[in-house]
């Protein structure tokens, strides 16, 4: 993983090796079917069709720099998803551990817009 990572994942994995090597030590897996798993799935699926339907307000967040997701997936999706939110920030796939003091107050203010939009609703 601490060979490859830096191009699967982009962004500041690519020049950040220590970085990697923790990743690789903090995600290593001991059962090799679950990673081969995940593979199959994201080869057979797509909510494309669904993305619509979503009513609820929904917060997307895409890396510049990510091979695995490029950003026009989530450019799509903001368009697709009546209610949402698209923000995309410098980096790669990984921004939630590479950018969490950009990104978590980011999370953290839409999901505290969200609550105090349901506080003012009558049901």
């Amino acid at each position: 993983m601490a060979e490859i990572a830096p191009d699967i994942y982009g962004g500041d994995l690519q020049s950040n090796p220590e970085f990697v090597r923790h990743l690789a030590h903090a995600t290593h897996s001991t059962e090799p079917l679950s990673y081969l798993y995940q593979l199959m799935a994201a080869m057979g699926w797509t909510s494309l069709p669904w993305l619509r339907l979503l009513r609820q307000p929904t917060l997307i967040l895409a890396g510049d720099d990510d091979p695995i997701v490029p950003a026009i997936n989530a450019k799509i999706m903001h368009r697709l998803i009546p209610h949402s939110k698209l923000h995309i920030y410098h980096g790669g796939h990984l921004g939630l551990l590479t950018h969490a003091q950009e990104l978590i107050p980011l999370i953290e203010e839409f999901l505290s817009a969200e609550m105090e939009n349901v506080r003012g609703r009558s049901f």
